[in-house]
């Protein structure tokens, strides 16, 4: 038969063991809505690429627009410069993005394996040498 304390302990434990649990679920589904906000931001940043994609073929046009009426020197001047200064923005924010992608890690997840070691631990029955 069990001691009275011994009974208390377990209750506490499974107390404890139930509240991780509702503290775990209520995590995932944070989880579960961040994860919807960042699919709508990526829509977001894809309407943005094609509105910069756009903008870039409107400048690219205007230029093809303006150089006739330059002087043939000055205009191969003129676009060799803005070609290589282009060239240079183009691969910085490449490194940047790239760099960003690697540092990239799933949201919460070291909370929520946290959460579950964490009631695996509390479970009723369970000692700590087997925790």
């Amino acid at each position: 038969m069990a001691s009275p304390t011994q009974r208390v302990l377990e209750e506490a434990l499974s107390l404890g063991a139930q509240g991780l649990r509702i503290a775990q679920t209520r995590l995932e589904i944070l989880a579960v809505d961040l994860a919807r906000e960042k699919a709508t931001l990526a829509r977001a940043l894809a309407l943005a690429v094609a509105c910069g994609t756009s903008a870039a073929l409107a400048v690219f046009a205007a230029i093809l627009w303006a150089a006739p009426a330059m002087e043939p020197r000055t205009r191969f001047i003129v676009l060799g410069a803005l070609a290589g200064v282009l060239a240079v923005v183009a691969i910085a924010c490449a490194m940047l993005f790239r760099r960003g992608l690697e540092r990239r890690e799933r949201l919460f997840a070291l909370l929520i394996d946290t959460l579950k070691r964490d009631s695996d631990a509390l479970e009723p029955g369970r000692t700590r040498e087997a925790a």
